[in-house]
């Protein structure tokens, strides 16, 4: 099989569009129409159903497609490898983060790493727990830590951080609204599905026995924090992201009559794979440090 074949075909795949892998590869797109077709004839099956302009891969196009993420994740692993002897003088560090994480508790430690090692090029990726965890599975990450339960068993989680998380309401004397209670009436705005602030969510909610009669899904927490400010509904999310407006009254914290709720931040790791020397760095500063209260 012809790995650059196997290659663009698998960009396709990921990019869902001729035309995005090609800008991916820095190729031009009948080009990388006519590597997918190539590969097909010389596999002798069609790798993906075409409806017009859409596609979207065979049941053989997936199988391949699976086998090509491994394979590729292999080729990664090899080169983290060898990239790994040239020790901290130079290199690239990647670091995959929920989003929570990545906005509020990694800059001082990005920043301090940059301080001790300035030749190393830095990058940060910012997703959703479970997107998180299958960049890892991908080899795309060189350190990754999550928030919420992490229930795959082809990586290995340990205990980092823990954080506070506060049901937020609006200010009821800024909007001339009742007091808000914790109840069945209430709508809720959620994050999307795979955050480990949605599960959090969901978590509390069996606790308390609500089933909520709408809610409202947005993208990260802050939007969360928008939202409930301007009076719509409630919302769980870390402390650390409603800090500034809990401060100035814009929201406030609602007393749902049990003590503060914790969530564990984790690392998380392929338990096999060997780590860049900035990867364990990076890894050292995670253990040392201690956040500013």
């Amino acid at each position: 099989m012809n790995l650059h074949l196997l290659r663009i075909f698998v960009r396709v795949v990921e990019a869902g569009s001729f035309s995005r892998a090609a800008e991916a590869l820095g190729i031009s797109q009948p080009a990388v129409s006519k590597a997918v077709r190539e590969l097909e004839s010389q596999l002798e099956i069609p790798l993906l159903d075409r409806q017009g302009r859409s596609f979207k891969p065979s049941e053989p196009g997936q199988a391949l497609y699976d086998y090509g993420r491994s394979i590729f994740a292999l080729e990664r692993e090899a080169q983290e490898t060898l990239a790994a002897f040239y020790g901290l003088e130079r290199g690239r560090l990647t670091i995959g983060a929920s989003t929570t994480i990545a906005t509020y508790w990694l800059p001082p430690l990005i920043a301090e790493f940059h301080t001790r090692h300035p030749h190393i090029e830095i990058r940060l990726v910012s997703e959703n727990t479970k997107q998180i965890i299958e960049l890892l599975i991908d080899c795309r990450l060189d350190v990754a830590l999550v928030e919420g339960q992490v229930l795959d068993s082809r990586v290995e989680a340990r205990h980092w951080l823990k954080e506070e998380m506060v049901v937020i309401a609006a200010d009821s004397t800024t909007l001339a609204m009742q007091e808000p209670v914790v109840d069945q009436q209430n709508v809720w705005v959620v994050r999307e599905h795979g955050s480990g602030s949605r599960e959090a969510t969901e978590a509390l909610l069996r606790e308390l026995d609500i089933r909520p009669p709408r809610t409202i899904e947005v993208g990260s927490n802050e939007a969360i924090v928008q939202m409930v400010s301007s009076g719509i509904g409630l919302g769980l999310v870390p402390r650390i992201c409603a800090r500034d407006q809990l401060r100035l009254g814009q929201v406030k914290q609602v007393d749902i009559g049990r003590p503060a709720i914790g969530r564990q931040l984790y690392r998380v790791r392929l338990p096999h794979r060997t780590i860049s020397q900035a990867g364990i760095a990076f890894e050292a500063m995670l253990s040392q440090w201690t956040p500013n209260p």
